[in-house]
């Protein structure tokens, strides 16, 4: 049977929630679930990846963690228990499995991503700033890195900052439908509201499943500025 699971395989950052406040609710794994076959997993981890895959996490960051001891250098077990450890909201161990990530793994940027969406997510924004432009330092291209600093900026008010992470986003991922989002925000805080209407809806255009999230924002935007639809 050549059934396909559900594998954490890289480490990506963060869609923020914002609503009616300034302040983000993170609600998201940083940690993408891409789908790989069955037989390119180790033997060894697909107790734990099933485990992911049904939504035990607790299960799967106990299996996991029985391997690391064993070997705490097993990349793919330390990146699947980070991501379990996110799930169950354990915040400061999986910043501890991120760090080891990261000295096996010098060249990577995923690792350094990660601990800044877990710091931001704490509400850390200076150490978040920290790791993402340290991840940036290592691949330019990691969007979600730029992501995570344009909802920081954005949360400070260093508005333009904020919009240079959008626009930085655009250049190297442009159908990527939560950058649109932020950009909204970004718009909207600098007083700009039909262009943030604009943004919302393609947003919602490349992704129709985040108007069940951020709906509200293009809502609230339209009656308080009595824009047209």
């Amino acid at each position: 049977m050549r059934a396909v699971l559900m594998v954490t395989v890289w480490f990506i950052a963060v869609v923020s929630t914002w609503a009616q406040t300034e302040v983000p609710h993170l609600d998201q794994t940083p940690f993408d679930l891409d789908t790989t076959e069955v037989e390119t997993i180790p033997l060894e981890l697909q107790a734990a990846v099933e485990a992911m895959e049904t939504g035990d996490y607790a299960a799967a960051a106990a299996e996991l963690q029985g391997i690391v001891v064993q070997d705490s250098t097993n990349l793919p077990a330390l990146r699947l228990l980070a991501s379990s450890l996110t799930h169950l909201d354990a915040f400061v161990q999986s910043v501890q499995i991120c760090r080891r990530i990261a000295e096996i793994d010098s060249s990577g940027a995923g690792a350094l991503a990660t601990m800044g969406f877990l710091h931001q997510n704490q509400g850390d924004y200076d150490l978040g700033e920290m790791y993402y432009l340290q991840a940036i330092g290592k691949d330019p291209n990691i969007i979600q890195a730029y992501q995570g600093l344009g909802w920081i900026y954005l949360q400070r008010r260093q508005l333009q900052l904020a919009f240079e992470m959008v626009t930085q986003t655009t250049e190297r991922a442009p159908d990527y439908a939560p950058n649109y989002v932020l950009m909204g925000r970004v718009l909207t805080a600098q007083g700009f509201f039909e262009n943030a209407k604009r943004e919302y809806k393609r947003a919602f255009a490349l992704d129709p499943k985040l108007r069940a999230r951020y709906g509200i924002l293009l809502q609230e935007l339209s009656l308080r500025h009595r824009l047209a639809r």
